[in-house]
This record gives C-alpha cells, sequence and structure tokens, in this order.
C-alpha cells in the first residue's frame, strides 16, 4: 500500500485545534465586553 493515501486521507488536527480555540477565545472575549458593557448601562439607569 501507498502511505502517501493515508497522510492524504487523515486530516491536519492541529491546525484545526488552534483554529478552534482561537474562535473560542474570540467567543469568551465578545461575551466579556457585553457583560461590562451592559453593566455599565444597567448601573447607569438605575441612578
Amino acid at each position: 500500500m501507498d502511505d502517501m493515501t493515508t497522510a492524504s486521507v487523515t486530516p491536519d488536527t492541529t491546525s484545526f485545534s488552534f483554529a478552534a480555540a482561537l474562535r473560542a477565545i474570540k467567543a469568551f472575549a465578545g461575551a466579556a465586553v457585553s457583560v461590562a458593557v451592559l453593566g455599565q448601562y444597567a448601573e447607569s439607569r438605575r441612578v
């Protein structure tokens, strides 16, 4: 058998996990900013 067929069929999981990690960090940061902005808005509305 040819070893190149196995390498071409198997996906590169390292780049996928790195991209998924960056996507998760971006989503978490976006949520944190949203919570901070909404908290400031709610605080200003209370006064």
